[in-house]
């Protein structure tokens, strides 16, 4: 069991500002503003707030979800899940923000999921940010950013870099850097390559050291999570060598050897 925490030292920060001057200090109130994936406004089809829909959907543009939708999406563009609005099923998209409920599993360029959104389910991307409620399994390829109203429970979060402002539960894997910012907490298994954490930031959990051989497989499924599994056809859309796709299949992990740090 590994422990790292920090407190605020006001008197400490103080002494160590001028050095620290030409070390450009981190913005805490989203990383990444609201606006990481803009709301669609052009070549948009729209299903409204009275509407339930169950469909298969495929076309070029973007779609706002108001209503309640279960089926399936494919755009080229945006799919955007305003805030009050369910969707439950599988979505394929350049861009996907979530400000309502998301249940199943989407495959994206980009994803946000913003305060107000709340998602149960997968999530295939090449960059991320988490502002809202997560339960399920986040596999970014170049980078993971949790605001500090993020509250993520995982099966596994998986990037090349991970920055965390708010609350993560599980198993995180940064095969780069995992950066904790002051008020972040991070609990559970922890797999990266570097670790930074700022004064006020913890990290809970066995820690081992990324190795590319063992950690660049993904955890085992069980039977009824098959659908997460990426294809060719999503690897290309999120920029995935398909050669490099035997990487993320589901197999049997690795035995491992811990290495466990001891508390402070």
């Amino acid at each position: 069991m590994g422990f790292f925490s920090g407190k605020k030292d006001k008197e400490t920060e103080r002494n160590l500002e001028k050095p620290q001057e030409s070390v450009k200090k981190p913005i805490h109130n989203n990383v990444v503003s609201s606006e990481m994936v803009k709301t669609p406004t052009r070549n948009v089809s729209v299903i409204k707030e009275n509407f339930n829909v169950k469909a298969e959907i495929e076309g070029e543009g973007s779609l706002i979800i108001g209503g309640h939708f279960e089926g399936k999406v494919k755009v080229d563009d945006t799919l955007f899940v305003e805030k009050g609005a369910l969707f439950s099923g599988t979505v394929q998209a350049k861009n996907v923000k979530i400000s309502g409920d998301f249940e199943g599993t989407i495959n994206a360029n980009a994803v946000e999921i913003t305060k107000s959104g709340r998602l149960n389910g997968t999530i295939n991307a090449n960059k991320t940010h988490l502002g809202g409620f997560v339960k399920g399994i986040i596999k970014s390829i170049e980078s993971i950013e949790i605001s500090s109203s993020g509250i993520i429970d995982t099966q596994e979060c998986k990037s090349k870099q991970i920055k965390i402002e708010g609350n993560v539960e599980g198993r995180v894997v940064a095969s780069e850097l995992l950066e904790v910012t002051s008020g972040g907490s991070v609990k559970g298994d922890i797999i990266t390559k570097g670790i930074r954490t700022e004064q006020g930031g913890s990290i809970i959990g066995n820690i081992q050291t990324y190795d590319e051989s063992i950690h660049s497989q993904d955890i085992p499924l069980n039977s009824n999570e098959e659908q997460n599994q990426i294809d060719p056809e999503v690897a290309k859309l999120i920029d995935i060598d398909p050669n490099d796709l035997e990487k993320y299949a589901k197999k049997e992990e690795k035995e491992i050897k811990r290495i466990t740090t001891e508390k402070k």
